[in-house]
């Protein structure tokens, strides 16, 4: 039998390197669609001299093709940003399956970085140092958010008293042409009617259901009250078009998969080009093989994002 002599390892009285996890934190102020965040924290909150610690927050918005974002998804890997020294909270949005017309999304999202700067002390962050991270339909939050900086369209009267500004936004896959995702939406659909007669009698109503449904997705979320669909809220809900040469915004980190088959990748590259001509600060990672989420993601990936992120928090 090996003897193995006893090591030393010295402590670690700053914590430097791990993190907590505050869950289900409301910060919605209505009785009803109440929406909850969940909060990761460095877990030192206090110096040596037991003042209390502020940090850096970001916000992070998973995306879900706008209904009920899943916010358990990210968060091991957001934890990593945590260990880092980061403040990071996931948070919900209002369902366009449950009726909820855009732009509810963007108002919740500016409504949890108000939440966030309201709170500012008891959750250790420094209210001057907050930008926000999405993908795919999040991102779409994510840039709209940077775009609509305290425009008082999509200001709720919860926490009405902060700014929901932002020191950068992290865009990957975001959809940006939401005019075309229409017009593409109804092209399948019309395609997909077409084709119900090559299927049996089963299919067809299982075919015809589904259609059904996202028709009424479609119509809770930009729909018009004769039923047709409302594009010119479709245009304000596409931040291709809502880049304004009178304003300034926020440097932007764009990442999206050249495989990506859901949110082609040709729309971030326009949005980039769109920004650089604007003169936003811009970057763009091109992954190479990247899917929609699936193997897009890669450490390289998140390196690449903790690394922007902490060059403008």
């Amino acid at each position: 039998m090996k003897i193995y002599p006893i090591r030393e390892i010295e402590a670690n009285p700053t914590q430097e390197g791990f993190a907590r996890m505050i869950p289900d934190v409301t910060f919605t102020k209505r009785e009803r669609d109440e929406l909850q965040m969940q909060i990761l924290q460095p877990w030192a909150l206090t110096d040596e001299d037991g003042e209390n610690r502020l940090y850096p927050a970001v916000v992070f918005v998973q995306g879900s093709g706008w209904t009920f974002p899943q916010v358990h998804f990210e968060i091991p890997q957001l934890s990593q940003l945590a260990r880092q020294g980061y403040v990071v909270a996931t948070i919900t949005h209002r369902n366009l399956e449950d009726g909820h017309r855009a732009p509810a999304y963007l108002e919740d999202v500016k409504t949890a970085i108000r939440f966030l700067r309201a709170h500012s002390e008891d959750l250790h962050i420094d209210p001057k140092r907050l930008g926000i991270w999405g993908t795919s339909s999040g991102a779409n939050a994510a840039l709209l958010a940077a775009l609509t900086i305290d425009d008082p369209k999509y200001k709720t009267d919860e926490w009405p008293e902060e700014t929901d500004a932002i020191n950068f936004v992290v865009d990957c896959f975001a959809p940006v042409d939401t005019m075309k995702l229409v017009k593409r939406f109804e092209v399948s659909v019309n395609t997909a009617k077409e084709s119900l007669t090559k299927l049996s009698i089963e299919e067809q109503e299982e075919q015809t259901k589904a259609l059904a449904s996202l028709k009424t997705n479609l119509q809770n979320f930009v729909g018009s009250p004769d039923g047709s669909v409302d594009m010119a809220l479709v245009r304000e809900l596409s931040p291709l078009e809502r880049i304004d040469i009178r304003k300034t915004y926020p440097p932007v980190l764009i990442l999206h998969g050249d495989q990506d088959h859901l949110v082609e990748y040709e729309q971030s590259l326009k949005l980039y080009e769109t920004f650089k001509d604007h003169g936003t600060e811009v970057e763009m990672i091109r992954v190479i093989g990247g899917e929609h989420e699936g193997n897009f993601w890669s450490q390289e990936v998140l390196d690449a994002i903790w690394e922007f992120i902490a060059r403008h928090s």
